[in-house]
């Protein structure tokens, strides 16, 4: 390669000239006039030391006297054309003699391409040895470039085909014979579609990038495929369009990554199993799929029976719509063991080629561990709020119970309508704090349907009004359009009111609450607004735990229990509070 780009670079820089008079004088007058630093100027007084020069040097023009003494011009011209590698060297004639047709036909038929008259004019004939300068370098340069393609087209571990539009191969190197197992002059004339399928539906694809790279599979003599990567540049040759495809025999990287894919598919404690598209068999599985499944690889090997069966878990959104032979990114699920067993999964699939072939890769990772750990941490947490309810129900519990108990011994002695109403006030607040305590630990599941949220509100409208009108407050309606969502419409009464007592509650005289609905493309949302003093912000936090309240006589279970409730229609509670009022937001996803 260094050898022809030094060759390259010479051929530009400088060329030979050789100039052959038998008088000395002629060649001096010659090397006035051609004098350049890009030439290298030879003379010779005579036809045979010409010769010499010609059998050691390459020239790009001769100019050569016909009138010589011994060997003259003609015969000169005739030996130097009959030499392989000095016939194309252009020959100029400069002569006095006649100039008459036959002797100039005769100079041409010897091998001159140009005649030149003494006396001559130098300017012209500068012009004319420039012009065949420039055509011998542009000649040297396709020479070198060719000679350079060959070497690289015959030394070239890819196969190199030219095809025209119809796709059919024009030219192959030799390594397609050591590639595909053809003689190349065998495939030329032949579609390219022969030894890699397919391949002409690429050729006129659009592309922002010149060459296209494609990786697809190529077949040998003997059909055997292997993987290739092709790439396809385009150019045009005398108005004809032809493209250059490089393919590369890629079965080494392809073994070296299916090792890498082999190791990890091995050793990874996630459960792989890869299926064709074609007929639904199980072409491989790894170990961890087998020892938590229980089988034997011999069970699930060629099977076309689903050996990996699981359900959708409900809670992913869309999930139940999910067709298990496309592409998936962590969807919860529960597959089920030889032994039936459930255990619990976030299963991800992707669509490959292995050899050709359409296949589904499935890898299911094992939650089932984090599952049972957040369960109790859940039930846990659960037996701590119980505790901590149970702690504040006996407190809340033995206030009244003391007062009926020394009521009830005062009656002992003065039997009176007052004791009796004062103790049956505190047992009626007993019963209130036991009815909510039992409501917050409730997980009886929801009997949801398909409600519009204001026809819920708009029901309880006269009660609310009416608890409204004992304290002096003013109820306001802004219900806007929302579509139905799935309530459980005993419980979003309970939520509602729960919000609306507390917000009354919160107000001073004369306050006035409001109640706002509304929805957009993704959710239905109420507001219900009150103008009491607010929430301090250290209490926020707190807002919903059982047994904490702001208020004097306050359990603080009533809100417990309207987290519960929205918990379990997916909903979500929401606070702004400030000095001139609180708004609770209930957020139901459509």
């Amino acid at each position: 390669m260094r050898n022809f780009t030094a060759k390259l670079n010479s051929a530009v820089s400088k060329v030979n000239i050789l100039m052959v008079d038998d008088r000395p004088e002629n060649l001096i007058a010659l090397e006035a006039i051609l004098a350049s630093p890009n030439y290298s100027l030879y003379s010779a007084h005579s036809g045979e030391e010409a010769l010499r020069h010609v059998l050691t040097t390459d020239f790009a023009v001769i100019l050569l006297d016909v009138q010589m003494p011994g060997m003259n011009g003609f015969e000169t011209a005739s030996l130097i054309k009959m030499r392989e590698r000095s016939k194309h060297v252009p020959i100029i004639f400069i002569t006095a003699i006649s100039q008459a047709a036959e002797h100039v036909k005769h100079g041409y038929s010897v091998g001159a391409i140009d005649y030149i008259f003494k006396p001559y004019h130098a300017e012209t004939l500068k012009m004319k040895i420039e012009a065949f300068v420039q055509l011998y370098q542009y000649q040297e340069h396709i020479k070198l470039q060719n000679e350079l393609l060959k070497v690289i087209g015959e030394t070239s571990n890819d196969t190199i085909v030219t095809v025209d539009e119809a796709g059919i191969m024009q030219t192959l190197n030799p390594t397609a014979a050591r590639m595909f197992g053809y003689a190349p002059d065998k495939l030329t004339g032949r579609p390219i579609d022969d030894i890699v399928p397919a391949l002409s539906s690429f050729l006129h694809a659009e592309t922002n990038h010149g060459a296209r790279l494609i990786e697809t599979t190529a077949l040998r003599k003997d059909t055997i495929p292997f993987p290739v990567d092709v790439q396809i540049g385009k150019t045009s040759i005398v108005g004809k369009q032809l493209f250059v495809c490089s393919i590369r025999d890629v079965t080494d990287r392809k073994m070296m990554e299916e090792e890498r894919f082999r190791k990890i598919f091995d050793t990874t404690p996630c459960l792989i199993a890869l299926r064709s598209l074609k007929d639904k068999r199980y072409i491989n599985v790894n170990e961890s799929l087998l020892q938590a499944m229980g089988y034997e690889g011999n069970e699930v090997i060629n099977q076309s029976a689903d050996m990996l069966q699981y359900i959708v878990d409900s809670d992913d959104k869309g999930a139940e719509r999910h067709d298990p032979w496309q592409p998936a990114r962590n969807i919860r699920i529960r597959y089920m063991t030889k032994t039936g067993d459930l255990r619990d999964g976030l299963l991800s699939s992707e669509v490959m080629q292995v050899h050709g072939e359409d296949c589904l890769l499935s890898v299911v990772t094992d939650i089932s561990e984090r599952v049972f750990l957040e369960k109790e941490i859940t039930r846990l947490d659960r037996l701590n709020i119980t505790g901590e309810m149970a702690a504040g129900i006996v407190h809340e519990i033995r206030n009244p119970m003391t007062t009926v108990r020394g009521f009830l011994q005062l009656s002992r002695n003065n039997p009176s309508k007052e004791y009796t109403d004062i103790m049956i006030e505190e047992l009626d607040r007993v019963h209130n704090i036991v009815t909510e305590f039992l409501s917050v630990g409730a997980q009886a599941p929801t009997r949801r349907s398909s409600k519009h949220i204001n026809t819920v509100i708009e029901t309880l409208y006269p009660l609310i009004q009416s608890k409204a009108l004992t304290g002096n407050h003013d109820i306001s309606l802004d219900l806007g359009e929302c579509p139905p969502i799935q309530l459980d419409e005993k419980e979003i009464r309970q939520l509602v009111l729960n919000l609306v007592l507390n917000g009354l509650d919160a107000m001073p005289l004369g306050g006035r609450l409001k109640i706002r609905t509304y929805s957009d493309s993704k959710q239905v949302v109420m507001e219900v607004k009150d103008q009491g003093g607010g929430i301090k912000e250290e209490f926020l936090a707190k807002l919903g735990t059982p047994f904490f309240s702001t208020k004097a006589s306050g359990t603080g279970l009533g809100l417990s229990v309207c987290y519960g409730i929205a918990a379990r229609h997916d909903a979500v509670i929401k606070v702004q509070t400030g000095e001139q009022g609180t708004t609770f937001f209930v957020h139901f996803n459509l």
